[in-house]
Protein backbone atom coordinates (compact mmCIF):
# COMPACT_ATOMS: atom_id res chain seq x y z
CA UNK A 1 0.00 0.00 0.00
CA UNK A 2 2.69 2.26 0.97
CA UNK A 3 4.21 1.56 -2.78
CA UNK A 4 0.96 2.47 -4.10
CA UNK A 5 0.68 5.48 -2.72
CA UNK A 6 4.24 7.21 -3.35
CA UNK A 7 3.32 8.19 -6.88
CA UNK A 8 -0.49 9.91 -6.09
CA UNK A 9 1.81 11.55 -2.99
CA UNK A 10 4.23 12.93 -5.34
CA UNK A 11 1.62 14.46 -7.63
CA UNK A 12 0.16 16.38 -4.76
CA UNK A 13 3.72 17.59 -3.37
CA UNK A 14 4.43 18.54 -7.01
CA UNK A 15 0.34 20.76 -6.88
CA UNK A 16 1.08 22.15 -3.82
CA UNK A 17 4.73 23.34 -4.54
CA UNK A 18 3.52 25.10 -8.71
CA UNK A 19 0.30 26.47 -6.41
CA UNK A 20 2.67 28.17 -4.39
CA UNK A 21 4.85 29.34 -6.58
CA UNK A 22 1.85 31.07 -8.69
CA UNK A 23 0.35 32.11 -5.21
CA UNK A 24 1.31 35.95 -6.17
CA UNK A 25 0.77 35.86 -9.85
CA UNK A 26 4.24 36.98 -10.48
CA UNK A 27 4.93 37.54 -14.12
CA UNK A 28 8.24 35.38 -15.77
CA UNK A 29 9.70 36.68 -18.86
CA UNK A 30 12.61 35.70 -21.36
CA UNK A 31 15.38 38.06 -22.25
CA UNK A 32 17.32 36.90 -25.55
CA UNK A 33 20.97 37.41 -25.62
CA UNK A 34 21.77 39.03 -29.12
CA UNK A 35 25.35 40.03 -30.93
CA UNK A 36 24.02 42.83 -33.24
CA UNK A 37 24.05 46.26 -32.12
CA UNK A 38 21.33 48.42 -30.91
CA UNK A 39 20.93 52.12 -31.90
CA UNK A 40 19.21 54.15 -28.79
CA UNK A 41 16.89 56.48 -30.50
CA UNK A 42 13.84 55.32 -29.59
CA UNK A 43 12.60 53.87 -32.73
CA UNK A 44 12.80 49.73 -32.41
CA UNK A 45 13.70 49.25 -35.54
CA UNK A 46 16.62 46.87 -35.57
CA UNK A 47 15.79 43.43 -36.73
CA UNK A 48 16.69 42.06 -33.07
CA UNK A 49 13.52 44.43 -32.01
CA UNK A 50 11.52 43.20 -34.78
CA UNK A 51 11.72 39.41 -33.70
CA UNK A 52 11.47 39.69 -30.60
CA UNK A 53 8.29 39.99 -28.77
CA UNK A 54 6.05 41.65 -26.24
CA UNK A 55 6.48 41.01 -22.50
CA UNK A 56 2.71 40.35 -20.14
CA UNK A 57 0.65 43.84 -20.57
CA UNK A 58 0.57 46.13 -17.90
CA UNK A 59 -1.79 45.90 -15.32
CA UNK A 60 -3.04 47.94 -12.05
CA UNK A 61 -0.61 47.23 -9.70
CA UNK A 62 -2.97 45.61 -6.93
CA UNK A 63 -4.28 43.60 -10.11
CA UNK A 64 -7.16 42.87 -11.38
CA UNK A 65 -7.55 44.81 -13.39
CA UNK A 66 -6.19 46.85 -17.22
CA UNK A 67 -5.58 49.91 -17.45
CA UNK A 68 -7.42 52.85 -19.65
CA UNK A 69 -3.70 53.62 -21.99
CA UNK A 70 -1.48 50.41 -23.04
CA UNK A 71 2.13 50.19 -21.88
CA UNK A 72 4.21 47.45 -23.87
CA UNK A 73 7.49 46.26 -22.80
CA UNK A 74 10.57 44.39 -25.01
CA UNK A 75 13.46 43.32 -23.46
CA UNK A 76 16.78 42.33 -25.03
CA UNK A 77 20.63 41.50 -23.43
CA UNK A 78 24.44 41.28 -24.52
CA UNK A 79 27.73 41.24 -22.38
CA UNK A 80 27.23 44.71 -21.64
CA UNK A 81 24.20 46.12 -21.82
CA UNK A 82 20.51 45.50 -20.47
CA UNK A 83 18.23 46.52 -23.37
CA UNK A 84 14.60 47.91 -22.77
CA UNK A 85 11.94 49.10 -25.43
CA UNK A 86 8.59 50.96 -23.93
CA UNK A 87 5.92 51.92 -25.78
CA UNK A 88 3.14 53.90 -23.80
CA UNK A 89 -0.23 54.83 -25.67
CA UNK A 90 -1.24 58.30 -24.04
CA UNK A 91 -3.64 61.04 -25.97
CA UNK A 92 -1.97 63.58 -23.92
CA UNK A 93 1.62 63.75 -23.38
CA UNK A 94 2.73 65.94 -20.55
CA UNK A 95 5.94 66.29 -18.39
CA UNK A 96 7.28 69.17 -16.46
CA UNK A 97 10.20 68.02 -14.90
CA UNK A 98 13.47 68.35 -16.97
CA UNK A 99 16.31 68.28 -14.65
CA UNK A 100 17.86 64.72 -13.37
CA UNK A 101 18.07 63.64 -9.63
CA UNK A 102 14.86 65.20 -9.32
CA UNK A 103 11.28 62.92 -8.11
CA UNK A 104 10.26 62.20 -11.74
CA UNK A 105 7.05 60.33 -10.42
CA UNK A 106 5.31 63.62 -10.11
CA UNK A 107 5.11 63.83 -13.37
CA UNK A 108 3.98 61.06 -16.05
CA UNK A 109 7.05 58.45 -15.71
CA UNK A 110 8.22 54.97 -15.89
CA UNK A 111 9.68 53.49 -13.47
CA UNK A 112 12.33 50.25 -13.93
CA UNK A 113 13.41 48.42 -10.38
CA UNK A 114 15.73 45.23 -10.38
CA UNK A 115 17.38 43.06 -7.90
CA UNK A 116 20.28 41.09 -10.03
CA UNK A 117 20.64 38.42 -6.67
CA UNK A 118 17.15 38.31 -5.84
CA UNK A 119 17.97 39.02 -1.77
CA UNK A 120 15.40 41.91 -1.70
CA UNK A 121 18.67 43.90 -0.45
CA UNK A 122 20.84 46.24 -2.79
CA UNK A 123 18.51 46.68 -5.43
CA UNK A 124 18.02 49.64 -8.09
CA UNK A 125 15.37 52.04 -8.93
CA UNK A 126 15.54 54.19 -11.94
CA UNK A 127 12.79 56.93 -13.73
CA UNK A 128 12.30 58.84 -16.62
CA UNK A 129 9.58 61.26 -17.99
CA UNK A 130 8.70 61.92 -21.53
CA UNK A 131 11.14 64.60 -21.50
CA UNK A 132 14.17 62.64 -20.93
CA UNK A 133 14.55 63.34 -17.38
CA UNK A 134 15.94 60.40 -15.11
CA UNK A 135 16.39 59.34 -11.27
CA UNK A 136 18.47 56.69 -10.26
CA UNK A 137 19.04 55.54 -6.64
CA UNK A 138 20.09 52.33 -4.96
CA UNK A 139 18.04 51.12 -1.85
CA UNK A 140 20.01 48.97 0.84
CA UNK A 141 16.26 47.72 1.47
CA UNK A 142 13.18 48.23 1.28
CA UNK A 143 11.68 51.07 3.44
CA UNK A 144 9.05 48.38 5.46
CA UNK A 145 12.10 47.36 6.68
CA UNK A 146 13.53 50.28 7.54
CA UNK A 147 15.43 50.85 4.10
CA UNK A 148 16.77 54.64 2.71
CA UNK A 149 17.85 55.02 -0.49
CA UNK A 150 20.96 56.60 -1.82
CA UNK A 151 20.56 59.05 -4.67
CA UNK A 152 24.24 59.14 -5.35
CA UNK A 153 24.35 55.89 -6.85
CA UNK A 154 24.32 56.54 -10.91
CA UNK A 155 24.28 54.19 -13.84
CA UNK A 156 27.46 55.88 -15.64
CA UNK A 157 27.11 55.15 -19.08
CA UNK A 158 23.30 55.00 -19.38
CA UNK A 159 21.78 55.25 -23.07
CA UNK A 160 18.84 56.77 -23.24
CA UNK A 161 16.15 58.19 -25.78
CA UNK A 162 12.86 59.58 -25.63
CA UNK A 163 10.69 59.59 -29.01
CA UNK A 164 7.05 61.25 -28.70
CA UNK A 165 4.77 61.00 -31.69
CA UNK A 166 2.90 63.92 -30.53
CA UNK A 167 3.20 67.14 -28.74
CA UNK A 168 4.35 67.68 -25.43
CA UNK A 169 2.28 69.76 -22.83
CA UNK A 170 0.08 70.74 -25.66
CA UNK A 171 -4.07 70.01 -24.76
CA UNK A 172 -5.41 71.24 -27.76
CA UNK A 173 -4.41 68.30 -29.74
CA UNK A 174 -4.31 64.19 -29.11
CA UNK A 175 -1.12 62.69 -29.25
CA UNK A 176 -1.01 59.29 -29.97
CA UNK A 177 2.27 57.78 -28.12
CA UNK A 178 6.03 58.15 -26.78
CA UNK A 179 8.62 55.81 -26.56
CA UNK A 180 11.95 55.14 -23.64
CA UNK A 181 14.78 53.20 -25.38
CA UNK A 182 17.14 52.44 -22.26
CA UNK A 183 20.70 50.72 -22.62
CA UNK A 184 21.75 50.36 -19.02
CA UNK A 185 25.30 48.87 -18.55
CA UNK A 186 25.84 45.83 -16.29
CA UNK A 187 29.04 47.60 -14.99
CA UNK A 188 26.65 50.29 -13.13
CA UNK A 189 25.43 47.68 -10.47
CA UNK A 190 29.38 46.74 -9.58
CA UNK A 191 29.13 49.13 -6.87
CA UNK A 192 26.44 47.39 -4.85
CA UNK A 193 26.52 43.63 -6.01
CA UNK A 194 29.86 41.40 -6.89
CA UNK A 195 30.81 40.68 -10.87
CA UNK A 196 29.02 36.95 -9.79
CA UNK A 197 26.00 38.66 -9.85
CA UNK A 198 26.13 42.30 -11.61
CA UNK A 199 26.66 40.30 -15.16
CA UNK A 200 24.35 37.55 -15.81
CA UNK A 201 25.13 34.22 -17.81
CA UNK A 202 22.95 32.36 -19.65
CA UNK A 203 19.91 31.13 -17.77
CA UNK A 204 20.61 33.27 -14.63
CA UNK A 205 16.98 34.66 -13.49
CA UNK A 206 16.82 37.85 -11.85
CA UNK A 207 14.08 39.79 -10.15
CA UNK A 208 12.70 43.02 -12.23
CA UNK A 209 9.39 44.74 -12.26
CA UNK A 210 8.36 47.68 -14.21
CA UNK A 211 6.06 50.44 -13.50
CA UNK A 212 4.30 53.32 -15.38
CA UNK A 213 2.58 56.39 -13.59
CA UNK A 214 -0.19 58.02 -14.95
CA UNK A 215 -1.90 60.89 -13.21
CA UNK A 216 -5.34 62.14 -14.04
CA UNK A 217 -5.56 65.64 -15.45
CA UNK A 218 -8.31 68.59 -16.17
CA UNK A 219 -6.86 70.54 -18.61
CA UNK A 220 -7.97 74.37 -17.53
CA UNK A 221 -6.30 77.61 -18.84
CA UNK A 222 -5.23 75.17 -21.93
CA UNK A 223 -2.80 73.80 -18.82
CA UNK A 224 -2.74 70.42 -17.73
CA UNK A 225 -4.07 70.19 -14.38
CA UNK A 226 -3.81 67.67 -11.89
CA UNK A 227 -6.75 66.04 -10.35
CA UNK A 228 -8.36 66.85 -6.67
CA UNK A 229 -10.80 65.49 -4.87
CA UNK A 230 -13.86 67.86 -3.53
CA UNK A 231 -11.54 69.48 -0.71
CA UNK A 232 -9.30 70.35 -3.25
CA UNK A 233 -6.50 67.26 -2.01
CA UNK A 234 -4.37 65.93 -5.23
CA UNK A 235 -5.52 62.51 -5.95
CA UNK A 236 -3.36 59.54 -6.12
CA UNK A 237 -2.02 58.88 -9.39
CA UNK A 238 -3.17 55.50 -11.38
CA UNK A 239 0.44 53.11 -11.18
CA UNK A 240 0.13 50.15 -13.77
CA UNK A 241 2.99 47.49 -13.38
CA UNK A 242 4.40 44.21 -15.10
CA UNK A 243 4.18 41.92 -12.41
CA UNK A 244 1.24 43.03 -9.69
CA UNK A 245 2.10 44.13 -6.22
CA UNK A 246 -0.96 43.04 -4.58
CA UNK A 247 -1.10 46.44 -3.38
CA UNK A 248 0.15 49.94 -3.84
CA UNK A 249 3.86 49.91 -3.12
CA UNK A 250 6.47 48.81 -5.58
CA UNK A 251 8.84 47.94 -2.64
CA UNK A 252 7.93 44.38 -2.28
CA UNK A 253 11.16 42.61 -4.58
CA UNK A 254 9.45 39.28 -2.97
CA UNK A 255 6.05 40.36 -5.61
CA UNK A 256 8.53 41.71 -8.44
CA UNK A 257 8.61 39.26 -11.70
CA UNK A 258 11.47 37.62 -12.98
CA UNK A 259 13.69 37.84 -15.85
CA UNK A 260 15.39 34.76 -17.32
CA UNK A 261 18.73 35.51 -19.68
Amino acid sequence: MRILLMPFLTIILIFISVKAQNADNVKHAICRKIDEKIIIDGHFDEPAWQQTDWIDDFEDIRGGGFPKYETRVKILWDNDFLYLAVKFDEPHICANISENEQQIYLDNAFELFIDPDGDACNYYEFEINAIGATWDLQMDKPYSKGGNFNSSWNINGLKKAVFLNGTLNNPADIDSFWTVELAIPFSAFDEYSDSKHSHPNKGDKWKLNLLRVQWNFDIIDEKYIKKTDENGKLLVSDFWVWSPQKRINMHIPERWGIIEF
